[in-house]
């Protein structure tokens, strides 16, 4: 790997002056991406560094060096230091931003995005918490692509912090109505209504319609039945204001649900160690010995199943990767 030093003597020391930055830029720019990609946080800063102060006019330089000292930064960290990396990060964002307000290029538009969503994100937690600042952000993310989920997502993501709950509960639903065929949009509408944000209230009615309509636009797909299920049993098992019969009414739909899932995939893991949970939350709600004895047994089998299939599983991943490497000679 050549290094900065190398540069300058590849280009010699008075060509260096005349025009090798961009050169000496372009290959700190690679070093430093090597060193994120290793998750080398610090050393990728110096080489971000090198390359806007080379090149300052580089967008992707300013993003990059700003997205390393984010990755530095440690929450409720209370030194200079770290306060200095997040100060850092959004000073280069919005260098970046800068220069990206007429993006041309598909990957400058992307890079946009990006910038836009770290500064949404960065505003809306501590310690620069702030509100209108967000939202100035994240509505110029959304004016890029009104319908994209994943713009759609941040706005929503943004009102559900600040606890703005009816408008993110509207924004999810943007999202899963202007993508109807997504299962990433109603998949997040669905866990939306899932959390305990309803002042008493419950949505799970309705967490379960769209999860089911997720499901539905990939039916070949066993993980969305397996969804459901896992949100079923996680609502048997967890709310202490279930009775008895609504804990085991939610467990045999549960139970419906991971049966789906396994008619398409027998070996499914997952689903095998769900179903027998689903057993157990009804061993726990009847008041008949034998039956509840039988329910625990077959959780018990279950449980036996899925870890016999993970570890045949596990073997034969081992055994397909040291069939793929190639004998030393």
């Amino acid at each position: 790997m050549r290094s900065f030093t190398q540069a300058l003597l590849v280009c010699g020391l008075a060509f260096t002056i005349a025009g090798c930055g961009p050169l000496q830029a372009k290959m700190a720019f690679k070093d430093g991406n090597k060193f994120y990609k290793e998750e080398n946080f610090k050393l990728a800063v110096e080489e971000y560094e090198k390359v806007v102060k080379l090149e300052p006019g580089l967008p992707e330089g300013h993003f990059y060096l700003a997205s390393s000292h984010q990755a530095l930064f440690r929450p409720g960290k209370d030194t200079d230091d770290n306060a200095a990396h997040l100060a850092k990060a959004i000073e280069h964002y919005k260098k970046a931003l800068d220069l990206l307000q007429a993006p041309q290029l598909e990957k400058e538009r992307m890079l946009r995005r990006n910038t836009l969503g770290a500064l949404t994100a960065i505003y809306s937690d501590d310690p620069h918490k702030d509100f209108e600042v967000a939202r100035g952000y994240a509505e110029q993310l959304l004016a890029e692509a009104p319908t994209d989920p994943k713009n759609l997502f941040a706005m929503a993501n943004l009102y559900e912090k600040f606890e703005k709950i009816p408008e993110a509960e509207q924004t999810y639903k943007t999202a899963a109505e202007s993508n109807p065929q997504d299962v990433k949009a109603c998949g997040a509408l669905a866990a939306f209504y899932n959390k305990p944000l309803w002042e008493g209230r419950s949505k799970f009615d309705d967490a379960i319609a769209e999860l089911n309509r997720c499901a539905s636009l990939a039916p070949d797909d066993p993980s969305g039945y397996y969804k459901v299920a896992t949100f079923f049993w996680d609502k048997a098992f967890r709310d202490p204001m279930l009775s008895d019969a609504q804990k085991d009414n939610y467990a045999d739909q549960g139970l419906a649900a991971v049966d789906k899932a396994l008619s398409l995939k027998p070996d499914y893991v997952d689903a095998l160690v769900y179903k027998g949970l689903l057993y157990r939350v009804k061993a726990l709600t009847t008041t008949n010995p034998r039956e509840r004895q039988r329910l625990i047994e077959e959780a018990q089998l279950l449980q036996k199943r899925a870890l016999d299939l993970k570890k045949q599983q596990q073997e034969a991943a081992e055994a397909a990767a040291a069939a793929a490497t190639p004998a030393e000679s």
